[in-house]
């Protein structure tokens, strides 16, 4: 993904550090450079190359009264009331509230960058992008812990750059990572994605958890990724391994087994089917036969059975130990035996 060059411009100093830091926190591919207006205006005024001044920065955070009739273009104006925030697309007159947090100010100025210039996130291949799929037959065996604890492996002790995409008839991301107001849903990732069939700024959509990990933010109810149909998941699964900025997608299915988790699995290096008990029941085979039936012989080889053992202790140790302990153990092996299955 392209960075963008942004530059902050108020009277205040703190302020301008402040949101300085903390937008190039929020998102990575932003770099800002910071100016007291009468920084910014003397050297607007004494730039003699070519080109204007303002046009070496892809856009302009102007907070100051002194611009707030004639903002537009690039130079966005952070106004203190909220009355005043405007988002005129016909115009390409933008104006941020500018004590919004920074994720909301970083998710509006992907939005307002790509309306004024028409760039999308080119389409970049990675030969070693990986997809792990979680999976089980029966609620409450511990899928989602599962998935979320072997994303958290990846990132810390692999170095991957980690997407947690959730199929629960209601995501489950929310409770992991905080979603600050602004930030766009999944559904409106979707809509842009499949309704106007463009890669939208991923970062407009995403928050991380404590380790890294990155998921979408859930929308309102239902889960409109689980409700996809299989070429439109497919669509999906292509754009984010194309987008450049993930390794892997931990995909947690939970006991989806509709269009778009066949998508997934076909789509996937390593299926575990996590498991309530330490041997197979009539459940459990009769999933597996679903599944078998449903897609190829060929996925029975990237099937690894895994029985989520947190759940199991959980009563015999005491949290840290569960977490830190045997689970952190067997997290462990089991990412260590999915990243030797696709070497």
């Amino acid at each position: 993904m392209e960075n963008l060059d942004i530059a902050v411009v108020s009277p205040d100093e703190a302020y301008n550090r402040v949101l300085s830091m903390s937008l190039t926190d929020a998102c990575g591919q932003i770099k800002v450079t910071s100016f007291t207006t009468k920084q910014f205006v003397l050297e607007w005024s004494e730039y003699d190359g070519p080109g204007a001044f303002y046009d070496h920065f892809d856009l302009i955070l102007w907070a100051g009264d002194e611009i707030r009739e004639s903002y537009g273009d690039n130079i966005i104006y952070l106004s203190d009331r909220l009355s005043l925030v405007s988002m005129d697309y016909a115009g390409s007159r933008f104006s941020v509230y500018r004590y919004s947090p920074a994720y909301a100010i970083a998710s509006a100025i992907f939005d307002i960058y790509e309306h004024l210039t028409g760039r999308s996130v080119p389409f970049v291949k990675k030969d070693d992008f990986k997809v792990f799929a979680f999976a089980s037959y029966c609620g409450g065996a511990g899928c989602t812990t599962l998935a979320r604890a072997v994303g958290q492996e990846l990132t810390r002790f692999h170095g991957k750059r980690v997407m947690y995409l959730s199929l629960e008839d209601v995501s489950s991301a929310g409770e992991y990572a905080f979603a600050p107001a602004g930030v766009k849903t999944e559904g409106e990732f979707l809509y842009r994605l499949l309704g106007r069939n463009k890669l939208p700024f991923l970062d407009s959509y995403l928050i991380k958890d404590e380790y890294g990990v990155c998921s979408f933010v859930p929308s309102k109810g239902k889960n409109p990724i689980r409700e996809l149909a299989e070429d439109e998941m497919r669509r999906t699964l292509a754009a984010l391994m194309g987008s450049g900025v993930f390794d892997v997608i931990v995909t947690d299915l939970s006991t989806c087994i509709n269009g778009a988790a066949c998508a997934v699995l076909e789509s996937s290096d390593g299926i575990c089917v996590v498991a309530d008990s330490p041997e197979p029941g009539i459940r459990e085979n009769s999933y597996m036969n679903q599944l078998k039936s449903t897609l190829d012989d060929e996925i029975t080889k990237r099937i690894i059975r895994t029985e989520n053992r947190f759940l199991r202790n959980r009563e015999e140790t005491d949290a840290v130990s569960q977490m830190e302990g045997f689970f952190g153990i067997e997290v462990s092996k089991l990412t260590g035996t999915l990243v030797n299955m696709v070497k």
